[in-house]
């Protein structure tokens, strides 16, 4: 089984301080005038710990400067803790900026400490691995499971104490959880947790042994001093538990274990003077204690110049082309959109009590916070955020918030579709994109002045706006061939995933079938189509919470799930990252590269975009070149025939096409074999057509 340790960064740093000498001044322990004796400690704990594990993952938790919920529940909250020494504060930089150069993933979250983070982790984290929380705190004990270990340091950084759920059975007669029961009992003067007054740690155990809680001891009254000290006791519970469900973006695949280290973590280590470090056999030019990755499709031929090449001269002929416009049905949209947001400004001015600029998101957070008393947190360079997400968060009990945002959304539909397309109009009533072949990182078109690509999303928005697309030809239709879920195609076909691969070789609803093995309810649809396409853009367990509306950890359970539902597609996902973090690029399965410079970035939002881009980057960047070469090939049997239909636009997975009525039925097959047909997968591709007047 994978093992994945879990460090507590601010327990082991402490304790690597005062085990190399710290005494809050600068002592033998320096370099350049610097201390780094807790660093280097922290260090060779770490490097034993995950070398002698041999662990496959590693993340660090750490604590914030600001005060944790904990503080605000009991103002006394770990009062008596001393100041950190200043020699030892100005080490935590050092270490965070040598662990990101190791690409060791951190984690911290404000008003949580890095034991919530822990438990979070150790709970979001795969039954599959085997967690090792690595701390000098014996809190971690009430954290461990089936699948958690607690190593605590006992001596120095390098003597380890080992507790599983066996061993605290065998030494406390008490599962794991009842820890924090004993603990909310007796205190912890260290953290300044009260605990009931004169109970200690041996009276404790015994009332818990016998009564399994503390709120079984408080309804038994088996204790005068636990019936005095009742609501510091439930106090102390509060304040003892580790919190699970800390809103961190946990992904167990970002926290793979690059070993042995490269020239980039050499030269961190010789700045820092660690000269011990860098005689010991860790580095990459040293012996190969791990398996090299395989760059993904090392064997395929990069065929994205000669590709690019040859649709270039097709996006020329559309662009040309140009889409024709029905010019009265554009301002007829605009005259009602016009109509709809002076209704929305006045309702808007009735709730707020007064007249403001709706658009001003300065106006609007004094309108809110002033008028109406809402507490807004997000702050900016000019004031407090009214984005979307703070608005959407307010929307449920703020009627005003609401009312905005389909403000906003009425104005983005009025001033980008109405505007943008009415002023690219030429005299002919076209508009002419201009498509973009190098803009991409992963390869796909684009298209700008204007952009054609990014109509709608919500269905009846795009449907308004695609209705004022229509054929320039007399009784002429347009006619759209879009491929049907081709990147969750692509992903059953790379990875090899049988069960999803038979499923789509079977023409069933994939998102059903996938909502039956996941939720055992096919009617669980969407849900289902939530989890597919997720997963395809490495969806984290905080993302997929927000999408489908639950907590974090029943998030984390799906991902889980999905993952022992499709164990294949997991390990395909993994050695995108493995591959894109050793080789630093990701290839399409036409060879088409993307380089990701992010993975070396000390921002962890941008290493983990990072991985996310490796994770995407094989399904989006060979579809984008599968369409390209459809493309290519419909493009030269149109002018072999000398058809006068045209092609007009592509929209991502969608090509579409401006027909003359006797040619529709002739392009319709050309169209449908060349997109199914241009490449040979172990399933089918599948495209759906439409004819209409409009598109």
């Amino acid at each position: 089984m994978d093992k994945f340790l879990v460090i507590d960064g601010n327990s082991l740093l402490n304790r690597a301080y005062y085990a190399f000498g710290g005494r809050g001044e600068i002592g033998e322990l320096s370099f350049g005038g610097m201390p780094t004796n807790a660093v280097y400690g922290f260090l060779n704990m770490f490097i034993k710990a995950a070398t002698d594990l041999k662990v496959q993952y590693v993340c660090v938790a750490f604590d914030m400067r600001q005060p944790t919920f904990r503080h605000q529940m009991f103002k006394g909250y770990k009062a008596n803790r001393h100041k950190m020494p200043d020699d030892l504060a100005v080490q935590f930089d050092q270490l965070k900026s040598i662990l990101q150069t190791m690409q060791i993933k951190i984690y911290q979250c404000a008003g949580y400490e890095a034991d919530d983070i822990i438990g979070t982790i150790a709970r979001q984290a795969s039954s599959d691995v085997t967690v090792i929380n690595l701390t000098a705190d014996r809190d971690g004990l009430q954290l461990v499971a089936p699948n958690v270990e607690l190593h605590l340091t006992k001596t120095g950084v390098t003597n380890l104490d080992v507790w599983t759920v066996e061993r605290i059975k065998q030494e406390f007669g008490l599962t794991p959880r009842q820890l924090i029961d004993v603990k909310s009992l007796m205190g912890d003067k260290s953290d300044n947790i009260p605990g009931a007054a004169g109970v200690g740690e041996k009276t404790a155990l015994a009332l818990v042994q016998k009564y399994g809680s503390v709120e079984a001891v408080i309804a038994a009254e088996a204790n005068k001093k636990v019936n005095d000290s009742v609501d510091m006791v439930k106090l102390s519970r509060k304040l003892a538990e580790i919190n699970c469900q800390v809103p961190i973006d946990f992904h167990l695949d970002e926290c793979h274990f690059v070993y042995p280290f490269d020239d980039n973590v050499k030269r961190e280590f010789e700045k820092a003077g660690f000269k011990s470090l860098l005689r010991r056999n860790i580095w990459v030019s040293g012996a190969s204690v791990v398996e090299t990755v395989k760059p993904l499709f090392a064997n395929v031929k990069d065929e994205s110049k000669e590709l690019d090449a040859s649709v270039m001269p097709v996006l020329q002929r559309m662009s040309a082309n140009g889409v024709k416009v029905d010019v009265m049905a554009l301002d007829a949209l605009g005259t009602n959109l016009e109509k709809e947001i002076a209704i929305l400004e006045n309702e808007i001015y009735d709730l707020a009590g007064e007249k403001f600029n709706v658009r001003s998101t300065q106006e609007l957070s004094d309108v809110l916070r002033r008028k109406l008393g809402v507490s807004l947190t997000q702050k900016t360079k000019t004031g407090y955020s009214t984005n979307e997400e703070v608005l959407t968060k307010l929307a449920p009990t703020v009627p005003l918030a609401a009312k905005v945002l389909e403000f906003r959304g009425k104005y983005k539909l009025y001033s980008t579709y109405v505007r943008g397309y009415g002023n690219a109009v030429d005299l002919e009533g076209l508009i002419h994109t201009t498509f973009n072949i190098d803009k991409t990182a992963t390869g796909r078109l684009s298209s700008s002045e204007p952009n054609l690509q990014n109509i709608p999303q919500r269905k009846v928005d795009s449907d308004l706006f695609r209705q004022v697309f229509v054929s320039r030809f007399l009784n002429g239709k347009m006619l759209s061939a879009d491929y049907s879920q081709i990147e969750l195609r692509l992903l059953a076909a790379l990875s090899g995933e049988e069960s999803l691969i038979d499923a789509f070789n079977r023409g069933v609803d994939i998102h059903r079938e996938t909502a039956e093995k996941l939720f055992g309810d096919p009617e669980r649809r969407r849900e289902a189509k939530t989890v597919n396409f997720g997963i395809i853009y490495g969806i984290s367990s905080f993302g997929l919470a927000k999408d489908l509306h639950c907590s974090f950890h029943e998030a984390a359970a799906v991902i889980k799930n999905y993952f022992a539902t499709f164990p294949k597609v997991k390990a395909f996902l993994d050695q995108c990252v493995a591959s894109a973090k050793q080789y630093g690029y990701i290839s399409t399965m036409f060879g088409r590269r993307r380089y990701i410079p992010e993975f070396y970035s000390k921002d962890n939002n941008i290493a983990a975009f990072a991985t996310r881009a490796a994770m995407n980057m094989p399904m989006q960047g060979t579809a984008a070149d599968i369409i390209k070469k459809a493309m290519v090939a419909i493009d030269q049997e149109m002018q072999a025939n000398h058809m006068k239909s045209l092609m007009v636009l592509q929209i991502h997975d969608e090509l579409v096409f401006d027909c003359v009525p006797e040619e529709i039925e002739t392009l319709s097959a050309i169209v449908k074999r060349h997109m199914e047909g241009v490449v040979q997968l172990p399933l089918k591709l599948e495209v759906n057509l439409s004819v209409d007047t409009t598109l």
